[in-house]
């Protein structure tokens, strides 16, 4: 039944390729430093304006952690010619929709408008890169929201601060240490100058690269940026780059957390290997097979016996080396050690013994759909030319990714098991009842 579903899951992935081929895209740059990327697709009547600034919140000063997350909120305050508080009203009025997001590596804003409205896109970013409404009224409103959305989104709720606690136990001198969401008072007490200076450095054409994906014309659309993109000057403060290694963990780190909360949970942590490595496609297909779908091992072995109640494993790829986290909640009256010591089991399987050519193929065959169908849609293939640029400065790897796939082997996941997923490598989270 299994080799059924695999060909039916293999013919299906093939579909999808043949219907995207290769995402094919014009690149350039702007004299003041904007890296460009163009992906002409008419499939729709639609376009994807994004723009990716390479600052997050490794960028920051340890005593003032939380800026670029506030700046994903102060930037969409307005500007010198777009009113406090308009900008969502004019690119929804134009029948749009926008959004961002922060990471510890960079920040990601983009708009998904009528095909018609792109030179207005174009425009309300060029705003807001230039002339972003950075005033104290507004620096005062939206540190109170940041302050009030760590509240609601972390301290308030169950297990909710379980990632700043691994965080803080698993590195000891790099910045991913701290969280995007910062601490509140380095927020509440940060100058005006602090934030304004943040803003002058990192938001800058020469730190962003700008991706337009969809239905435009190509030489009236490098006009429109030359016209609204070409004048602001290139940024000229020092930006700060961490090349902070963090040392080899050589010893296990377990602490307990006591939480408002019902079922007892373990949180463990691995370090990793950084985005775009080869070892970073092996532990992709290795936390497949540990916890993709139904099949996962950590489904079948751990929560199908009614330890877990719910069980997780996940791996976010980083500019620099990251972490692998795995998950447990206990059961009603099951002890928390044992649910820990059914996952290190598991774990520890993969850097004993190959996975069967079986499950590996099943694990394989899911991540290719998965890039694949990714880029069937117009934000994924912006937000994937705009992360592969930003992070290798190669955005061509959005046609490459499924050959780097195809080169990890069944040696290569249990290799980078044996090199990661170690027992003096491991930071142990409890958290339990108060």
């Amino acid at each position: 039944m299994k080799k059924i579903f695999l060909a039916m899951f293999l013919l299906a992935f093939f579909s999808v390729l043949a219907a995207n081929g290769q995402i094919k895209f014009t690149e350039y740059d702007l004299d003041n430093g904007l890296h460009v990327l163009l992906h002409h697709n008419d499939a729709t009547p639609n376009v994807m304006v994004s723009l990716m600034y390479h600052v997050g919140a490794k960028n920051e000063n340890p005593d003032r952690t939380g800026f670029a997350h506030l700046f994903e909120h102060l930037m969409f305050e307005g500007s010198e010619n777009i009113a406090r508080g308009d900008y969502f009203g004019i690119v929804q009025a134009a029948g749009g929709s926008l959004n961002a997001n922060t990471t510890q590596d960079r920040t990601y804003y983009y708009e998904a408008m009528p095909a018609n409205e792109l030179e207005l896109a174009l425009w309300m970013e060029s705003e807001r890169m230039y002339h972003a409404k950075i005033d104290t009224i507004g620096v005062t409103t939206q540190k109170g929201v940041v302050i009030e959305e760590r509240k609601q989104s972390y301290d308030s709720q169950p297990y909710g601060t379980w990632m700043e606690e691994i965080g803080k136990r698993a590195y000891t001198v790099h910045p991913y240490r701290w969280q995007t969401i910062g601490d509140p008072d380095h927020i509440r007490n940060s100058t005006f100058e602090d934030i304004y200076n943040f803003y002058k450095t990192y938001y800058v054409p020469n730190n962003c690269v700008l991706v337009i994906a969809g239905d435009f014309e190509e030489k009236q659309t490098k006009e429109w940026i030359e016209k609204y993109f070409g004048t602001i000057p290139r940024g000229s403060l020092s930006m700060y780059r961490p090349d902070i290694v963090e040392p080899a963990r050589t010893a296990i780190v377990r602490d307990t957390v006591f939480d408002a909360i019902q079922l007892p949970a373990v949180f463990i942590a691995y370090h990793a290997p950084a985005f775009g490595t080869q070892e970073s496609y092996s532990m992709d297909i290795l936390t497949q097979i540990l916890f993709g779908g139904k099949t996962s091992r950590l489904k079948a072995n751990v929560e199908d016996t009614g330890l877990a109640a719910q069980t997780a494993l996940f791996y976010y790829p980083s500019e620099d080396p990251g972490l692998v986290y795995a998950i447990g909640f206990a059961n009603m009256g099951k002890d928390t050690k044992e649910v820990e010591d059914a996952i290190v089991a598991e774990i520890n399987k993969l850097s004993e013994e190959l996975v069967s050519e079986e499950d590996f193929q099943m694990a394989l065959a899911a991540k290719e759909y998965e890039v694949a169908s990714t880029l069937r849609s117009l934000s994924g293939i912006a937000s994937n030319l705009a992360t592969y640029y930003t992070y290798t400065g190669d955005a061509g790897r959005v046609n490459r990714e499924l050959e780097y796939y195809g080169r990890v082997t069944r040696e290569d996941v249990r290799a980078v098991a044996k090199k990661y997923l170690q027992a003096d490598s491991r930071v142990i989270v409890y958290y339990l009842p108060q």
